[in-house]
């Protein structure tokens, strides 16, 4: 049987160009500060948030519902983090 702790929620892509090179950046960036396996899916395909062209590939526009899954030792903490960044829009607002 598997401990290891795995959170899902369906997020909204709120932001006006969705899923493109510098939130991918973001994103990246901040999966990286946990160990915890972070992936966004859009239908059948599942992208590593890790990797800015897997997050490209997605092809999330705004308006589009992602799937987060967060399994891992920091999974809550990790989970969270993904979170605040579409809740904060990606700093959409601060960038124009």
């Amino acid at each position: 049987m598997d401990a290891t702790p795995k959170l899902t929620q369906e997020l909204l892509v709120t932001n006006r160009a969705g899923i493109h090179a510098r939130v991918g950046v973001l994103l990246a960036k901040k999966a990286k500060e946990f160990t915890s396996n972070i992936q966004l899916r859009k239908g059948n395909y599942a992208a590593d948030c890790r990797s800015v062209l897997d997050l490209l590939s997605l092809g999330a526009f705004k308006g589009d519902v992602v799937l987060l899954e967060v399994a891992g030792a920091d999974a809550a903490a990790a989970h969270q983090a993904i979170v605040d960044l579409f809740d904060a829009r990606f700093f959409e607002d601060d960038v124009e």
